[in-house]
């Protein structure tokens, strides 16, 4: 199904193999629009409200072994090993990979970083005492692949934090209206003409998949974790009713962060 804004949404049959987190084309054409939007803080929603939720588990830490999966171009591994902690870092994308080594080359923070698929980590089992994965985890074909490797390279009683766009709003009931509970309930492959932050267009289009809330927290649970909490990120009520940026544009819940504990 297809929208007059050039989304579409394609329901994935049980089986059906459509693997786009190989085809990472259109992050290495967006590689470089995320550096700048990251490095010119031009994002207000990490600014203003999702960083701090995303960070929030690591207060009063220090020393933990974390491994950001789906690093992007590095800023979270950059904010937590300055707080202290050993990181690693691994995305698909070769261009935000050597962005995040340039980075490091700079201003050395003994952070590694890898290109390589977060299906299949290449890490020994049990090396990471946290595995963080911030607007990842969504945008694979098959999450519950991930969470079983999040799971392997965890220590035992290590935590999964896991940062997505909200699963029952990323689907916009005004484009299926009224198949939209038959959409909800089923594997749905959501495709973007761009990314649009600060007025800038990213140069390609982007997918994600929707999955039931429900479905996500037996895939956690299959992958041997025990949720420990589930946040939907959101600004104060002040905020929403009278900041005219939040009241443009935060108009339904729009995240979700699940913590859980490895069993």
């Amino acid at each position: 199904m297809k929208n007059a804004k050039g989304k579409t949404y394609e329901i994935l049959k049980p089986g059906q193999k459509i693997d786009w987190t190989q085809k990472n084309g259109e992050w290495r054409d967006n590689a470089d629009f995320w550096v700048k939007i990251i490095r010119e803080n031009l994002d207000p929603f990490r600014l203003r409200l999702t960083n701090k939720a995303v960070l929030e588990y690591f207060k009063g830490k220090i020393g933990l072994a974390v491994l950001d999966a789906g690093c992007g171009e590095g800023y979270l591994c950059r904010l937590l090993a300055r707080k202290g902690h050993k990181m690693r870092g691994i995305d698909l994308d070769p261009k935000l990979i050597a962005a995040a080594k340039a980075e490091e080359t700079k201003k050395p923070l003994k952070i590694e970083y890898s290109v390589g698929n977060i299906k299949k980590l290449p890490y020994k089992n049990g090396a990471f005492d946290v595995v963080l994965s911030n607007h990842s985890i969504n945008e694979l074909d098959d999450p519950k692949k991930a969470l079983f490797e999040f799971s392997r390279v965890l220590k035992p009683s290590g935590r999964i934090i896991l940062f997505f766009l909200h699963p029952c709003f990323d689907l916009n009931p005004e484009d299926i209206k009224e198949k939209f509970p038959q959409y909800y309930f089923q594997n749905v492959k959501i495709t973007r003409k761009c990314f649009l932050v600060s007025g800038i267009m990213s140069p390609s289009s982007y997918s994600y998949l929707h999955l039931s809330l429900s479905e996500w927290t037996a895939s956690i649970a299959k992958a041997g974790f025990l949720i420990e909490k589930i946040e939907e990120p959101h600004p104060k009520i002040a905020e929403m009713e009278f900041d005219p940026w939040w009241k443009e544009n935060f108009k339904k819940p729009l995240f979700i962060l699940i913590q859980a504990k490895k069993n």
